[in-house]
């Protein structure tokens, strides 16, 4: 149950749980009395493979015993064989792979893609600035003619 240091974690959106979670297998969780709980709530990767599965945790400690983690700047053989295989699944011309590790790394990304792209431009509905004392984004940029190729700026991220 809780603590002294319970008041040192806050959390958006509500208060934490009663129970005191202290370990996990399979697809239960278990608390500080040794309840079992069927876990529904603890994310993608818990609720289709379960806590603790063994093939995972001999991958992740072979993996962590040799290589646990590299500054974004340095390559490794796992992360160049993973976008191989990754582009060899995907159609032809997609063949860059951008490692992330979140989904809002994947959103960013993913707008500063688009903002290279369109050479920079943002385009919301026109209410979204309205009352705010912000200006209206500018207008997209003229799409080009049939037929034409649309070349993007060369600026990187």
């Amino acid at each position: 149950m809780s603590d002294d240091r319970d008041h040192q974690v806050f959390r958006y959106g509500g208060n934490f749980a009663e129970q005191r979670i202290v370990r996990a297998d399979g697809p239960y969780i278990y608390d500080d009395e040794d309840r079992e709980i069927l876990d529904f709530t603890s994310g993608q990767m818990s609720g289709i493979l379960g806590h603790g599965h063994p093939e995972i945790v001999a991958v992740v400690r072979d993996m962590v015993a040799e290589l646990d983690h590299l500054h974004s700047g340095f390559l490794s053989a796992p992360v160049t064989e993973f976008a191989a295989a990754l582009a060899d699944m995907l159609p032809a011309g997609l063949d860059r792979v951008l490692p992330l590790s979140t989904g809002g790394e994947a959103n960013e990304a993913a707008l500063r893609m688009a903002k290279t792209y369109t050479g920079g431009f943002e385009r919301s509905w026109p209410s979204t600035a309205r009352g705010t004392g912000l200006p209206a984004a500018p207008p997209p940029p003229p799409m080009p003619a049939a037929g034409a190729a649309m070349v993007p700026p060369s600026r990187g991220f």
